[in-house]
């Protein structure tokens, strides 16, 4: 590495946002700034368009995403695109150098990593395809990240992304994903952390939410999770909720997998973190917003020895895009 179809995410510099995309980038910036970010590697939208090319796609891609005008319709392109790319087969480059990097990642084929879509219009400050991709955790051995990178580059056709991109009218010939491959952190706690208030439009806080176990229940909405309101000037606790954490996501060896676990009684209702952690972690935000020149929307994880990690960072795009509709 770096090759053609992988490279180190240390090598994902800002100028390789069209061969990678907006997620892998982003933690090339945090890793080049000396910031814990977990180890991986990326694949490029170059391997996208081989194993596109490789399995003779187009043709169908185009012809199940035409005149798809209601979500009914949406939802059945998206359902029969899913299934050409788990039936269709990797490039022998892609899947030669993917496993390579693997391998060279993991020592171990029972290490865990996530595997993450890096949309090229992704984590961009005037698109809104956060979110619209997918995102696999706990993906353990070779054949498996390479399946789930076919399922990241089927998450391309969403029903969502697919009526986005019927409004842009975008065609099919112009889409291509990066994918993000890193080692799991074992998350005793997660969350997101904004760098301005979302209800206000504050800029002068930073907001961090948290939960037990992996950030997904933060994600989802599925657990009232703790809510810190910190000075982002001085550098104090201004507020802080402590929210009733029934459940968390964490790796269950039954399914080799993630299970939403149920949180002890008696943890329910204490704090998952303490004020210091997330002064720290505050820190790295204001450090991240400084750098980026603008506020920043963060994914963040804290492992069992309570090392704050940041997992992705994109731009914040609902009050940016009111400050430029009024400047």
């Amino acid at each position: 590495m770096p090759s053609e179809h992988v490279l180190g995410l240390e090598d994902c510099a800002s100028d390789c946002l069209a061969l990678v995309g907006g997620k892998a980038t982003s933690l090339g910036n945090m890793l080049r700034q000396g910031l814990q970010v977990p180890p991986g590697f990326a694949v490029s939208v170059a391997a996208y368009r081989e194993h596109v090319a490789h399995n003779n796609l187009v043709s169908d891609l185009e012809r199940l995403v035409a005149d798809c005008t209601t979500y009914e319709a949406q939802l059945r392109a998206s359902e029969q695109i899913r299934e050409l790319f788990e039936a269709s087969t990797p490039a022998p480059a892609v899947e030669d150098e993917v496993r390579r990097a693997y391998e060279a990642l993991c020592d171990d084929p029972t290490m865990p990593v996530a595997v993450r879509s890096s949309a090229t219009a992704e984590d961009m400050a005037d698109a809104s395809f956060a979110g619209q991709q997918e995102t696999y955790l706990w993906i353990m051995g070779a054949d498996e990240v390479l399946r789930h990178v076919l399922r990241c580059w089927s998450s391309l056709f969403t029903p969502q992304a697919i009526a986005y991109r019927a409004h842009l009218k975008t065609p099919v010939t112009d889409l291509a994903m990066g994918v993000v491959v890193q080692r799991m952190v074992p998350a005793e706690a997660a969350g997101v952390m904004l760098t301005i208030d979302p209800i206000t439009g504050d800029r002068s806080t930073i907001i961090i939410e948290a939960a037990y176990g992996l950030g997904a229940a933060v994600v989802n909405g599925e657990v009232e999770p703790d809510r810190f309101c910190i000075d982002k000037n001085g550098m104090s606790v201004r507020a802080r909720t402590t929210g009733v954490k029934t459940v968390a996501y964490r790796f269950d060896p039954a399914v080799q997998g993630t299970n939403l676990t149920e949180v002890p009684a008696e943890l329910q209702g204490k704090p998952c973190v303490t004020d210091e952690e997330m002064i720290g972690l505050a820190q790295l935000g204001k450090r991240m917003e400084e750098t980026m020149g603008r506020t920043q929307d963060i994914e963040w994880a804290m492992g069992p020895d309570r090392q704050i990690y940041l997992l992705q960072a994109r731009p914040e795009t609902v009050w940016s895009r009111i400050a430029s509709a009024t400047s």
